[in-house]
């Protein structure tokens, strides 16, 4: 509903696209009666919407929030919900120390259908050879180690990068990616730079993780405490806790780009045997029945 939506990303007609998608969910839940409805993120869900469906259905609310909750919703919106899906345990237990009782800690994942291994061209292949790729929009912290890395085969992929300092400038090798353009950067890259958001990832684990992960890239990421459940450190990612930690293991891997591969590949195993959507949605569906009963 956003994404290069003139309606949402006007000012002027943001309020009134929010308030249609209000009245559409609404209609149509009454026409089809659901007994379950999952809201990812859902920006635009008010609570007032879901106490006037759940007045008129026996529907339970749930939402898988992407991002940190404590940054990223309102209170009210969180309270509202049957139960509230979180990859952050720090927000989980922040929220629940005011009383809130509906949150429950759940990963990210990858789709094996959009995020898997793609064949590379013979360019391709070449112009990606040794690379240290990072794809992703522009935020100044990100700007910030890119600059750091000076010196280092960094090659960057995202939209507003055309705002970095010249020297960061001339790393940018090219705008937004989607599909199979992005797969085949993660598949040919030697090394996938994966830093969190210092805000929006606390101890919790971003999706980019699970992405890289289901295409076989072998990831370069900071150690959040998650983690390591998730994915095991040295085996299936590569992990680091500050800069001096970073420059380390570029130069190891670089230098070592069979062990690399094998990362990637090990992380390509784990990611299909354990962090799916359809584990995810199995971990619902067994959140729900345990608080809920069978629904």
């Amino acid at each position: 509903y956003r994404r290069r939506n003139p309606l949402y990303r006007s000012k002027s007609t943001k309020a009134a696209y929010q308030l249609w998608i209000l009245r559409r969910l609404e209609r149509l839940c009454l026409a089809w009666r659901p007994r379950l409805v999952l809201v990812i993120k859902g920006g635009p869900i008010t609570p007032g919407l879901i106490g006037r469906v759940k007045s008129r259905l026996d529907a339970l609310f749930l939402n898988f929030f992407p991002d940190n909750p404590l940054l990223m919703i309102p209170f009210e919106c969180i309270e509202a919900y049957d139960l509230f899906f979180t990859k952050e345990r720090y927000a989980q237990r922040q929220l629940e120390q005011v009383g809130l009782a509906n949150l429950y800690y759940l990963p990210m994942y990858c789709t094996p259908a959009f995020h898997h291994p793609v064949d590379l061209s013979d360019d391709e292949r070449r112009a990606l050879d040794g690379a240290i790729a990072l794809v992703g929009s522009h935020y100044p912290y990100r700007e910030r180690l890119v600059r750091a890395l000076a010196g280092y085969p960094v090659r960057v992929w995202g939209p507003g990068w055309d705002r970095a300092d010249s020297p960061v400038r001339r790393l940018v090798a090219g705008g937004a990616v989607g599909g199979r353009a992005k797969l085949a950067i993660y598949c040919g890259a030697s090394l996938s730079l994966n830093p969190h958001h210092p805000l929006n990832d606390i101890v919790g684990v971003n999706t980019r993780t699970f992405e890289l992960a289901s295409a076989g890239a072998c990831q370069v990421v900071d150690l959040k405490e998650e983690l390591p459940a998730l994915f095991k450190p040295g085996e299936e990612v590569v992990v680091y806790r500050d800069l001096p930690e970073l420059r380390r293991v570029l130069d190891y891997y670089l230098a070592h780009s069979d062990e690399a591969r094998a990362i990637g590949a090990n992380a390509l195993r784990r990611a299909r045997a354990d962090h799916t959507v359809r584990h995810r949605i199995d971990e619902m569906l067994f959140a729900v029945e345990e608080r809920f009963g069978k629904p």
